[in-house]
């Protein structure tokens, strides 16, 4: 039985929780209590968590990474849709963007933060079910993966947030997923799966990459929608479902074809694409509201002299820049400033 938690005692476990923090940068309130929620309210849990993450993010260079902003103009490292703080676009060979980037994109069915929930918080829409998987593990390394999560990441958290939290005109640090997994075509695949002996390499991806947000990025899930999921899901779901925390696995709904209602109680029909239900079109870009190299509704992107071939997301001489340039960086929300 979950006992209910008092004001109080929230701001309380938040104080004491900010008080062993001395000597680490300075975070915002909101930005603790995702730590407390994300270990059950335990100060001593929290703390462990919080500390290693500001050790992770030292040794990983990540509050310097560079972000596209409206102001330096950096390439975005995938498609946006409706926010104030930057103009609408795809992700494109810019010059500036690694090669790894636009490859790894390459195999994607398609993905794009398009516009607000009724909560305000972002919307991350992927085509799951067109990635072609064994050629994202063929043609890509865990080196490139985790760097091209990780500048996806902190351009979310440092400009999306904080361009939803001013028209919110509160905090907003979670974002809501839609995975549609329209053509997945594991039916094929039924019985393989059901004996065990499936195997897909997206599944490893899956992995390193829930293991980096639960671990550094907790508690920034609102909701996850899987649309469109096959029957034969429910045997990969129990495998991925034994690596997620309790609390994420409860905003998790497995939808199958009857998902617009459930969507449209969360989305506005304006913010929300026509091929999950909504009205909204984005046909002022080409790939309408979610681009997909693979489906083949957009430009194909072919890397130049000006992407180089480097795992980071950005060329190496941006992300050197990053280090000196708060511009690179953009703006920080819940860490107030780098770890030197």
């Amino acid at each position: 039985m979950v006992v209910a938690r008092t004001e109080k005692e929230n701001k309380d476990a938040i104080t004491q929780l900010r008080s062993q923090l001395k000597g680490y940068p300075a975070v915002t309130d909101e930005y603790l209590e995702q730590f407390l929620v994300a270990r059950s309210w335990s100060v001593e849990g929290a703390l462990k968590q919080l500390v290693d993450m500001f050790a992770w993010r030292k040794e990983n260079d990540i509050d310097f990474y560079p972000v596209a902003t409206k102001e330096n103009g950096l390439p975005v490292l995938y498609p946006i849709r409706g926010y104030s703080s930057i103009p609408d676009q795809n992700l494109v060979a810019q010059p500036g963007v690694a090669e790894s980037v636009l490859r790894v994109y390459s195999h994607m069915g398609g993905s794009c933060l398009h516009k607000i929930d009724k909560d305000g918080c972002p919307i991350y829409i992927e085509r799951l079910g067109y990635h072609q998987a064994k050629e994202l593990a063929k043609h890509t390394t865990a080196e490139e993966i985790f760097h091209y999560h990780i500048g996806c990441n902190e351009f979310l958290h440092r400009v999306i947030m904080k361009d939803c939290s001013q028209k919110a005109g509160k905090p907003i640090n979670r974002e809501t997923v839609i995975f549609d997994c329209t053509g997945m075509g594991w039916q094929r695949k039924y019985n393989r799966i059901s004996s065990g002996e499936f195997h897909m390499p997206a599944i490893n991806l899956i992995r390193t990459i829930s293991d980096v947000d639960q671990k550094y990025y907790p508690e920034t899930l609102n909701r996850l929608f899987l649309v469109n999921a096959p029957t034969a899901f429910v045997y990969v779901w129990k495998i991925v479902k034994a690596w997620l925390d309790p609390g994420t696995i409860d905003k998790i709904q497995i939808l199958g074809k009857d998902y617009q209602a459930e969507l449209l109680t969360h989305i506005d029909a304006e913010n929300l694409p026509s091929f999950l239900g909504g009205e909204c079109t984005c046909d002022h870009l080409p790939g309408g509201c979610v681009p997909s190299q693979v489906l083949k509704n957009a430009p194909k992107n072919i890397p130049g002299d000006d992407n180089q071939n480097v795992p980071t997301a950005y060329n190496t001489d941006i992300m050197e820049q990053a280090k000196v340039s708060e511009e690179l960086r953009g703006h920080t929300t819940q860490v107030e400033a780098p770890l030197n």
